[in-house]
């Protein structure tokens, strides 16, 4: 099962070994930030519900590995990217929503 944290605040430079800090998120932690043009998304990570985008500012905190993130909206399609990520790494993705037709 996956372990997810959010991040209010990544902290510069990631302690020696794999100690959990305050946060929760430990040094072997993937962090994977989340930009989109809808603000108000709602995160998915692998199904499960993380958060909405405004609040994940210093992004989201997983185990390395593959992991599916989704954005959804009611006035817009949703819109997903499948990561494979490797051990402490961190990147910054783009997810871009279309509206809806009345």
């Amino acid at each position: 099962m996956t372990r997810l944290v959010l991040l209010a605040a990544l902290a510069a430079g990631a302690a020696c070994g794999p100690k959990v800090g305050p946060t929760g998120v430990s040094s072997s932690d993937a962090i994977v930030k989340v930009k989109s043009n809808v603000r108000d998304a709602q995160v998915f990570v692998d199904g499960r519900y993380v958060a909405p985008l405004s609040a994940l500012r210093g992004g989201v905190a997983v185990d390395p590995g593959v992991h599916r993130f989704e954005l959804r909206h009611d006035d817009f399609f949703s819109g997903y990217l499948e990561l494979t990520l490797v051990k402490a790494e961190r990147r910054e993705v783009a997810i871009e929503l279309a509206p809806m037709l009345p």
